[in-house]
């Protein structure tokens, strides 16, 4: 077995384990479900004299089942939705897109 296909196993088992069930949603296509990672990674802001705690989300998936993600796509996650704020970028081996989502708010 190559790397590749080693690490795409680990991928397969940290999703399985750690992802949760949600759907993808296109601007062009049919809906699909996919597990996602959701991720708040925290970042400080200077702001004067003072700082500012962010947190924005992260949406990991994998390439396996979106091949072709792109800015503005939404996925809804426990009962809430998020938008693509970005175009998706692919980790190190290139098995996991990586997207920053902001929440949609519907009316």
């Amino acid at each position: 077995m190559n790397s590749r296909a080693r690490f795409a196993r680990a991928i397969d088992s940290q999703f399985r384990h750690l992802g949760r069930e949600a759907t993808y949603i296109p601007a062009t296509q049919a809906a699909m479900t996919i597990r996602v990672i959701a991720r708040r990674p925290e970042q400080l802001f200077e702001l004067g004299e003072g700082r500012v705690h962010g947190e924005d989300a992260e949406l990991e998936f994998r390439v396996s089942e979106v091949p072709q993600p792109h800015r503005g796509d939404e996925i809804q996650l426990e009962g809430r939705v998020y938008r693509l704020e970005a175009e998706p970028r692919l980790d190190l081996h290139q098995l996991v897109w990586i997207a920053p989502a902001l929440p949609v708010e519907r009316e």
